[in-house]
């Protein structure tokens, strides 16, 4: 890619050009376990009394929040396996059987599917991009080369990016993850690096955006609410912020995780359809 402007921003986008976050985490641990119950993974699991799994979810989901998909599930699947919350590369790792080694191919695939529905429906539902982002961006293309720099798979990224009707000339590039897990936001960052600019900053919603902006040695700025856009947009007229303070979900956060994963999991709930369970998780949101 060639750079027009000295200096680039680059942009998450679940999260921090749409609103929305905490009901990722619910759609990550439902897909996991779906995806687990519909193979031979389901010996692991209690579908009779799901809290304990729920548990071994939650403790893997916040040793990775931000990360991507596949690493997130293999954390997940190995919490459920061993009680071990712990990413592995490889499904030997999680000292299972040969045969649950090759099935966890399907477990992946099945997750992938599932988790990509809910967050599609989800998208098309409650996902709207923040109130100010629009201007912001078209105010900041005048000074900036911008860039989307997402974990969301490339396909799903560019389907989102038109239905919410952004506008794809106010960018020098738009990345997105692929279906097999193998690119990142710190790869893309990096590949942004390369170009040459003077100073880059990425805009992100996680613990892990900053992790990847301190990897890539490229500045960062959280984005929690819409007013997070107006700070920015006054700070960076003198230099570009750099904020390295980490943060983690509140308690108030963590038992949505737990309260409304163990709601869509109950066996009485079982036939509840993608876009029920999306209604539900919203409820309240």
């Amino acid at each position: 890619m060639k750079k027009i402007k000295n200096k680039a921003i680059a942009f998450d986008f679940d999260g921090t050009l749409l609103q929305g976050g905490l009901d990722k985490g619910v759609h990550i641990m439902y897909a996991s376990w779906m995806a687990c119950y519909k193979t031979s993974f389901r010996k692991y699991l209690n579908p009779k009394n799901p809290s304990g799994d729920i548990e071994d979810m939650l403790s893997a989901y916040l040793n990775y929040p931000g990360s991507p998909r596949f690493q997130q599930l293999s954390a997940i699947v190995n919490a459920l396996v061993n009680g071990s919350p712990e990413s592995v590369n490889n499904p030997a790792e999680m000292n299972v059987g040969e045969s649950l080694q090759m099935e966890y191919s399907e477990v992946k695939e099945l997750f992938n599917t599932i988790y990509s529905d809910l967050n599609s429906i989800a998208a098309d539902k409650y996902w709207n991009p923040f109130p100010v982002i629009k201007e912001t961006l078209q105010t900041l293309f005048l000074s900036y080369d911008l860039y989307i720099a997402s974990g969301v798979t490339e396909d799903i990224l560019q389907k989102d990016f038109d239905h919410h009707y952004f506008d794809r000339s106010l960018f020098r590039g738009i990345f997105g993850g692929n279906s097999k897990g193998g690119s990142d936001k710190g790869s893309i960052l990096k590949k942004i690096k390369q170009s040459g600019y003077n100073d880059i900053l990425f805009v992100g919603d996680s613990t892990k955006d900053l992790e990847y902006a301190i990897e890539a040695e490229v500045k960062f700025f959280r984005i929690k609410e819409n007013n997070d856009y107006l700070r920015l947009l006054s700070i960076i007229k003198e230099k570009f912020p750099d904020e390295k303070k980490r943060w983690f979900y509140s308690q108030k956060e963590i038992n949505f995780f737990r309260e409304k994963t163990l709601f869509i999991l109950q066996p009485r709930n079982v036939n509840i359809s993608l876009s029920g369970i999306i209604d539900y998780i919203n409820d309240t949101v």
